[in-house]
């Protein structure tokens, strides 16, 4: 079976583990690399690809198969929309668009061009998550009632030295928050209102450093996240879940789903609930999941993306859902703004 060729545009830190997982993948080749720093020459010697200075040198390449983009967020639109147009398959990394009117451009694009899109919540490549979706529609918990989604960590002084990310845009609420938004609908359904209360009190950016949100779901179901990159913490996504070597693992949680059966939280994965009698009086009882880590995610969504290249599936996560969690992104920074309850 011939491996796609896929292409890196942006280097950052998700270029970075994009790169990273392609040279894992059984379905994928590290076709070239586009990007103007200093350490993109040197991946391009370590990894022996071309390394292109701008896309639309990359778009007269050939054996391109496909693109993964991993650029600023404000240039998602200019760069997607260049490589939909000559029909190359895009791996969008999140959000979709720093703003709704270019995600309707971006996804307008992929399907006047028949070419796929996918966006880069890798999370719903977790076999941790996987797991959980199940549970939950299994009815095991029973009827969710709520939900609890901690983003704790401390940032150091070295990210911020890329300006963009003190801009619109750039803070913990379009950077991480996205990701756990994402992943809180898919888990528990759509969301009907959300209030929110930001803050830039610690880092005085422009953007936030730390939100609390608040989720109403059609279901009925409450849920708040509680999101800082200001407090020395282990509880949060990224330090629990270990499917990025980046980071180090806590073996703690930052999810909390809580039904009339039973509870859950994950990534460490504990189910919480009584032997016999529903009762606070009674001894409630904890069952762990040994076999909950998966360190292979962004390795799956390679093999995913190149699936859909393939022609062999469809996008677990295309155009549509990363514009509702943009949307759901969108009302929650009005919110802040307005300090009102705003329906979706």
């Amino acid at each position: 079976m011939r491996k796609i060729n896929i292409s890196i545009v942006g280097t950052g830190l998700m270029g970075l583990q994009h790169i990273n997982a392609i040279t894992k993948s059984n379905k994928a080749n590290l076709h070239s690399i586009v990007d103007i720093s200093k350490n993109a020459l040197n991946l391009s010697k370590r990894y022996k690809v071309p390394l292109y200075s701008h896309v639309r040198d990359l778009l007269k390449a050939k054996n391109l198969d496909a693109v993964i983009i991993a650029t600023p967020n404000q240039l998602h639109e200019k760069h997607t929309v260049s490589f939909l147009e000559k029909k190359i398959p895009v791996l969008l990394e999140k959000p979709i668009a720093d703003n709704i009117k270019s995600a309707n451009k971006i996804i307008k694009s992929s399907k006047k061009n028949k070419t796929a899109l996918l966006i880069g919540y890798h999370r719903r490549h977790n076999s941790i998550v996987l797991k959980v979706k199940k549970i939950i529609d299994s009815g095991k918990l029973g009827n969710i009632v709520s939900a609890n989604v901690l983003c704790w960590l401390y940032k150091h002084k070295e990210y911020y030295k890329e300006k963009w990310r003190t801009s619109k845009g750039g803070g913990p609420l379009g950077i991480n928050l996205v990701h756990d938004i994402d992943m809180i609908c898919y888990l528990l359904g759509p969301i009907q209102y959300v209030q929110a209360f930001t803050t830039n009190k610690t880092r005085k950016f422009k953007v936030e450093d730390t939100a609390t949100v608040s989720l109403i779901f059609k279901s009925g179901a409450l849920c708040t996240l509680n999101i800082s990159d200001t407090i020395v913490a282990p509880w949060s996504y990224e330090l629990t879940a270990g499917e990025n070597p980046a980071y180090p693992t806590t073996n703690q949680s930052a999810y909390m789903i809580g039904g009339t059966k039973e509870s859950l939280q994950f990534p460490n994965l504990k189910n919480w609930f009584y032997k016999k009698e529903r009762s606070w009086w009674n001894k409630i009882l904890a069952k762990d999941d040994i076999k909950k880590k998966d360190d292979n995610t962004l390795i799956n969504q390679i093999n995913h993306f190149a699936d859909v290249v393939t022609k062999k599936i469809k996008p677990k996560v295309n155009g549509n859902d990363g514009l509702a969690s943009l949307k759901i992104f969108a009302a929650i920074t009005k919110s802040a703004r307005c300090g009102k309850k705003i329906r979706l």
